[in-house]
């Protein structure tokens, strides 16, 4: 890891730390792998809604101007959406980075200031689980394609619990949701 490790300790427990320096974590991971990608797409963000709010002023005069309009809300919109993503994963990766700056600069975690890093940590693994929920819930592509997907698994459940032969009952489900998918193309 371009040279940032820690010698393994004497002991039995292998633990994160004693693996990978803090200053791998900090210097390395966080500003350049977290911070600077977030700060550059922070100002894209803003740049494009910038944009975005510039050209939704001007004043429609014809069918085009309002097609272009309509376009201009939809790219607002999925806008809107990535940077609520962009925000959550800040708000779930900057605990635990701020904590290993805190441990690399000079604060000792010991005690009660350790359950920090246990949040930290929870709360970037949490940003994984919340991804696909707000995917879900902002994309409409999406939260279709996951609807579509639960019904055909709850669609299945009902069918094979209905009945003696659940091998069949497969079989018979998984061709009516290819045939639903071939109808639908």
């Amino acid at each position: 890891m371009l040279g940032w490790h820690g010698s393994p300790s004497n002991s039995t427990k292998c633990m994160f730390i004693n693996v990978i320096t803090p200053s791998y974590l900090v210097y390395f991971n966080f500003f350049l792998c977290t911070l600077t990608p977030l700060l550059v797409m922070t100002v894209l963000y803003i740049y494009i809604f910038c944009r975005i709010r510039e050209n939704l002023k001007e004043k429609p005069g014809n069918g085009a101007k309002s097609k272009s309009q309509q376009y201009l809300k939809k790219e607002k919109q999925l806008a809107s959406s990535l940077s609520l993503v962009l925000a959550l994963f800040a708000l779930s990766w900057l605990p635990l980075h701020i904590v290993n700056c805190m441990i690399l600069f000079g604060k000792e975690m010991s005690g009660p200031n350790k359950i920090a890093i246990y949040i930290g940590i929870v709360l970037s693994h949490a940003n994984s689980a919340i991804n696909p929920v707000v995917y879900a819930f902002k994309i409409k592509k999406i939260k279709r394609a996951y609807l579509n997907m639960w019904q055909r698994y709850f669609y299945c459940e009902r069918e094979n619990q209905g009945s003696q032969s659940s091998r069949s009952d497969e079989i018979t489900c998984n061709n009516n949701s290819e045939t639903n998918d071939n109808e639908k193309a």
